[in-house]
């Protein structure tokens, strides 16, 4: 699309599209390299000189910590890009203490499992009470290097991606825009030249309703997309580079992730990590992940 138009428009040196955990590394790594010793501009801005570089970073979600997603981590790079890391600043912020890898049998025979998995599911319940076995599940006695997490940590991608937000936002060297959608991106000729924002105001049909406002358009010398591998900006930038099949093409499946508080009950301590695969499907992984407070994400 032509860049041209009566829409209002600003200047920066660099424009961000989504705030998620690889905007927010790059956000942090960048901000601490913007300034000398004495608090002077490193770079100065183009748009604004004698300043720090203008960066603005735009997040459709209405805010930084959304999203219910767990994760375990060897937090190898969290630990690099903060030295002084306390995990008591970041909430539901746990260190990984106990680690099991469960074998999932079919409880109720649905699951679509080939003929040597069913015969290893007879053979367990068979020899049950000579295995580590309890409740349809087989606990393994090793850990395979790459699920390993050992000494890792257990976080909720939201409320640390939140976190690493405000240390972004607290240095003052980069704003960010949660609640603010992106709609496409601005070309000159092969050249990301910036952003368009979403018009706001506009009725489900898509014409302008009585509060319509022209989203503004967003100039920037460098333009950062991470708005995930469907987001409406990396997809268009790959049509227009008239690339049908993109560089690297992800692989999808559908699954379920929930919060849960346990139960006053519950023997499970904060740091375990409980892996699993074999149902409800035999190629799909699944996890089970305490947090402080009685809280589990799986």
């Amino acid at each position: 699309m032509d860049i041209v138009s009566e829409r209002q428009s600003v200047q920066v040196d660099i424009a961000c599209v989504g705030f998620g955990p690889a905007m927010g590394g790059f956000l942090t790594t960048l901000t601490r390299h913007l300034l000398n010793e004495d608090g002077t501009p490193k770079w100065e801005s183009r748009v604004m000189p004698g300043m720090p570089p203008q960066i603005l970073c735009y997040e459709r979600a209405d805010d930084l910590g959304f999203g219910v997603s767990g994760v375990v981590t060897r937090a190898r790079a969290i630990r690099e890009t903060f030295p002084d890391l306390n995990l008591d600043e970041i909430p539901l912020a746990t260190p990984v203490t106990k680690e099991e890898l469960v074998y999932l049998l079919d409880p109720i025979g649905a699951s679509r499992r080939p003929w040597y998995l069913r015969l290893a599911d007879t053979t367990i319940r068979m020899l049950r009470f000579a295995l580590p076995y309890s409740d349809e599940a087989l606990r393994l006695p090793i850990i395979p290097p790459f699920l390993s997490k050992h000494d890792g940590v257990l976080l909720s991608l939201g409320q640390f991606n939140q976190w690493v937000g405000n240390i972004v936002a607290s240095s003052g060297l980069a704003q960010i825009w949660p609640g603010t959608p992106v709609a496409e991106p601005l070309f000159d000729n092969d050249r990301v030249a910036g952003i368009r924002l979403v018009d706001q105001g506009v009725a489900k049909d898509g014409t302008p309703g009585p509060s319509y406002m022209p989203g503004m358009d967003v100039l920037a010398d460098l333009t950062i997309v991470a708005d995930g591998p469907v987001g409406p900006v990396g997809r268009a930038i790959e049509e227009h580079l008239n690339k049908t099949t993109p560089a690297h093409p992800d692989e999808w499946a559908v699954g379920m992730k929930m919060v849960v508080d346990l139960p006053a009950t519950c023997k499970l301590s904060p740091g375990t990590v409980i892996h699993t695969f074999g149902y409800p499907e035999p190629e799909i992984f699944g996890f089970l992940y305490v947090y402080r407070d009685g809280v589990a994400s799986l």
